[in-house]
């Protein structure tokens, strides 16, 4: 028969609870999650900061372009 993971039946015979539980728990959690690499880290931030701009830009496009209809349909 497949032994339970450790880690959660620890969990389960523990009888914490509250505040204290909560913290003890999400520092364990913390522990086992696996943190991207730094290069990995700057190629996701560069790729936000670029689509963010391209988005920027296509606002103040489609806002250029809506004051210049409102400008000719005689709206100010």
């Amino acid at each position: 028969m497949a032994e339970p993971n450790d880690s959660l039946a620890n969990v389960k015979e523990q009888s914490r609870s509250g505040f204290v539980a909560f913290f003890a728990e999400s520092f364990r959690e913390m522990r086992r999650v696996k943190w991207p690499k730094r290069h990995d880290v700057i190629l996701y931030t560069g790729a936000a900061l670029v689509v963010c701009a391209i988005l920027g830009v296509m606002i103040w496009g489609f806002d250029i372009g809506v004051a210049k209809v409102f400008s000719l349909v005689g709206v100010d």
